[in-house]
């Protein structure tokens, strides 16, 4: 299927690794044009010689307003408009409410929920521009269902879908597409991080999923990218699970 996703421009943040990168290698397999972000400048060249000449990176650190606003401001010297935005700042990291500290809430906050707000607000003008643009928020399946030892996004990511939601209504007078996406275990290095807390993990993981096993990137970034194509223009407000049947609830 062609995705009409030739010469469109996408920012997708936190794409050195990971979730990030399997959407910005979707993208561009489809022939797009992709800018990607994350803190790490030798992780972004990397990324960026492997996704070939139709990609380009700028370092920004996401949980800090002002990285993101100069991240934005440095794009717009160079494009005229964005054709999507795949908002994705990784994870909190895991631990219990009696061993988090107040600090480690702030943080959360500011990575998980404000790097999502500072992003969309200071993008909005440039997908306006667009003429078929989309906002895509990659959150997890702990919006639907929480998982053990990961509280701090069990807290904060469904703050990002209750934006969502309401972006939905508030930007469609402006044509622009909002939605998320909430991967379930997908193989990615938070991941392994996460199974790497007891031999059992992996095994105590997939016994739960229908699919019996962890998903791969490219299982989830295809995805993603049909999400934020021109096809898909009648999806808005939407929130899509992609982890192999985990969560079995029925809304």
């Amino acid at each position: 299927m062609d995705l009409d996703l030739k010469d469109r421009t996408f920012l997708v943040t936190a794409a050195s690794r990971g979730l990030g990168f399997s959407v910005a290698k979707a993208l561009v397999n489809e022939g797009a044009e992709v800018i990607i972000c994350g803190r790490n400048e030798e992780s972004l060249k990397k990324a960026t010689s492997s996704l070939g000449e139709l990609a380009e990176y700028y370092v920004a650190d996401l949980s800090k307003k002002e990285d993101v606003q100069s991240l934005v401001k440095k794009i717009a010297t160079n494009i005229l408009l964005l054709d999507g935005l795949f908002v994705n700042a990784g994870g909190p990291p895991p631990g219990t409410f009696s061993k988090l500290t107040d600090d480690d809430w702030r943080k959360a906050f500011d990575l998980t929920l404000m790097s999502a707000v500072w992003l969309t607000r200071e993008t909005i003008p440039l997908l306006k521009m667009s003429d078929s643009s989309s906002i895509l928020f990659s959150t997890s399946v702990s919006v639907k269902q929480p998982i053990d030892n990961l509280l701090l996004s069990n807290a904060i990511r469904p703050a990002v879908i209750g934006m969502m939601r309401t972006l939905a209504t508030e930007l469609a007078p402006d044509y622009i597409r909002v939605n998320a996406i909430c991967p379930g275990y997908i193989q990615t290095e938070r991941v392994d991080e996460l199974l790497s807390a007891s031999e059992s993990a992996e095994e105590n993981i997939t016994v739960k999923i229908p699919l019996k096993r962890i998903g791969k990137p490219d299982e989830f970034g295809p995805v993603a990218a049909f999400l934020m194509s021109p096809v898909s223009s009648y999806i808005h407000g939407a929130l899509l699970l992609v982890d192999g049947g985990l969560y079995q609830g029925m809304m």
